[in-house]
């Protein structure tokens, strides 16, 4: 059967059609994959992330839970910071600081030893400083009591998390500083939020061994605490804490006059 020149050119036609419209999918799909990637990597969850030790050398003066296993918490900070006191022999030190892959996972370990002085020098004269938490716990001596248990007891160790925002160009700041420039309380008014995201509580360990728990959010932010109107939780940050019950697992690690800690956390996609 011979085709005429009009079959022919209808034929061409259709076929021509189809592949267009089969190029089209093709281009729709690969944009619709672009938009989907593109939004995933929007939610990566890649943020600085900075821990820290919270020493009470002195347990037995403690008010959050006198007598229980961990004696010692929050209450006791900002009262001794707002009172200008320090009965619990409070020391708050940069332990180290990472920054979480777009999943939110992160590992950071850092190790601290004991020291005879019960007053460490922890700021810089260029400014540069390794202390943390209310100032007037380290400006009121102009030094920290550091790892330094008082006579005759033992030193109850907690770690905080800090979140600090996405990467800026003040990275090293971020990593090894409480409120860094990126910060929006810092004096140079940064865009990001900076806040306390996780805190677990060890029970002192008089003996050498190691101990793991699970760490979530910052007393201070509880799950609900935006919807309800707490002051002074907010939704964004809130939706930055730690998650308990979520694999978040700190384990400090006593070894003679050393102690160490190893953090694995997931921080939330934002």
């Amino acid at each position: 059967m011979k085709l005429s020149i009009s079959t022919t050119w209808i034929f061409s036609g259709v076929l021509s059609a189809a592949l267009l419209s089969q190029e089209q999918h093709h281009i729709a799909a690969a944009v619709t994959t672009k938009s989907k990637k593109g939004k995933q990597s929007n939610k990566s969850a890649e943020r600085v992330v900075t821990m820290w030790w919270v020493l009470f050398n002195k347990p037995s003066a403690c008010i959050t839970d006198p007598g229980g296993p961990v004696q010692c918490g929050v209450p006791d900070i900002m009262e001794n910071a707002q009172g200008g006191t320090n009965a619990p022999k409070i020391a708050i030190m940069n332990a180290s600081g990472g920054i979480s892959n777009k999943s939110g996972f992160l590992r950071v370990a850092a190790a601290l030893y004991k020291t005879d002085s019960c007053a460490l020098d922890l700021e810089a004269d260029n400014g540069q400083y390794v202390w943390g938490g209310p100032a007037p716990l380290y400006d009121r001596r102009d030094s920290s009591f550091g790892y330094c248990p008082w006579n005759g007891e033992v030193t109850e160790v907690h770690i905080v998390m800090r979140d600090h925002g996405p990467v800026t160009e003040n990275k090293i700041q971020q990593l090894t500083t409480f409120t860094d420039p990126s910060c929006a309380e810092a004096e140079e008014g940064g865009s990001n939020l900076c806040v306390d995201i996780g805190a677990v509580g060890f029970p002192p360990l008089s003996e050498d061994g190691l101990m793991t728990k699970d760490i979530g959010h910052f007393p201070k932010f509880p799950p609900g605490c935006a919807a309800a109107g707490e002051d002074p939780c907010e939704e964004e940050v809130e939706m930055i804490q730690l998650q308990a019950g979520s694999g978040n697992m700190v384990t400090l690690i006593r070894t003679g006059d050393a102690l160490q800690v190893v953090a694995e956390i997931t921080v939330p996609k934002v």
